[in-house]
């Protein structure tokens, strides 16, 4: 009974969300999405003004300029992805697109584009040309359980120092104790801000790919309503809003960058 209701809700959704479209009321059914996120410093997160971060600044925009009402709310991870999985309508972000996620939701984006490199002290001793060299240090810091761990370990990396408080990892880094810290440009900006250090204290030393963020939509969601969200983001991109709010944080948003190790392509987001 209970999938029975489930469906009918579906249904009955869609059915009035293609009434609207063929009503040509199409920004109508784009404005009624509900739309969730994570608190995850420095994408999306919570401050004592509210919620903000890149991602957030970005889908608001989008949001204002769709006539929506911009209100987001704010789950644990997994709870957001239950319900856009679930429910028609529903939006979840900042969520990178991987290839086993490609047929589960319907994608905007990318709202973040940012750079993973391994950092070190730029006042360091250590001489890290590739790869190689950063299997010799004694700790390279990666966030317990995340990507950065798993598919370096992969990757035959003995040497990873699991950081169960990512967020104080460049004060880690700083006070030596841990020699390299994979990040990406965004967060080695927000937490230099955060602890006061100065941007040529810290060096980028190996690049390790571009990382890309979305908007993603539950794929029950039309078509029509996801195509007029990326309508709305392509006018950001080419008014120039999305290299602003890029620069709001420290990072350019572009795509020219980092360079990726010849033979050792990996992505290490996983959000």
């Amino acid at each position: 009974m209970i999938v029975i209701g489930a469906f009918a809700v579906v249904v009955l959704w869609s059915h009035g969300m293609l009434a609207a479209a063929q009503t040509g009321d199409t920004l109508a059914a784009a404005r009624s999405v509900k739309i969730y996120t994570e608190d995850f410093a420095p994408f999306n997160y919570m401050t004592d003004a509210g919620l903000t971060g890149a991602g957030t600044d970005v889908v608001r925009e989008m949001a204002t300029r769709l006539g929506h009402d911009g209100k987001f709310e704010v789950l644990p991870w997994k709870r957001a992805l239950q319900i856009v999985d679930n429910e028609p309508g529903t939006a979840v972000f900042s969520m990178v697109r991987t290839s086993e996620r490609e047929d589960e939701y319907k994608w905007v984006g990318p709202i973040i584009v940012t750079r993973g490199w391994l950092y070190k002290m730029a006042d360091s001793n250590l001489e890290i040309r590739d790869l190689s060299d950063a299997r010799k240090v004694a700790a390279i810091g990666v966030q317990a359980g995340g990507a950065a761990e798993r598919v370096l370990r992969e990757q035959g990396f003995k040497n990873l120092a699991a950081l169960y408080t990512p967020g104080n990892a460049l004060q880690l880094l700083a006070s030596n104790r841990i020699d390299l810290w994979e990040a990406s440009d965004l967060v080695l900006e927000h937490q230099r801000r955060k602890f006061g250090i100065d941007r040529s204290e810290v060096e980028p030393v190996i690049g390790l790919g571009i990382y890309e963020l979305y908007l993603a939509f539950s794929p029950q969601t039309p078509d029509f309503i996801v195509d007029q969200w990326q309508m709305v983001l392509d006018d950001l991109r080419s008014d120039g809003t999305f290299a602003e709010i890029g620069r709001k944080y420290g990072v350019s948003m572009l795509y020219e960058g980092a360079e990726v190790p010849s033979g050792e392509e990996f992505n290490l987001m996983t959000r």
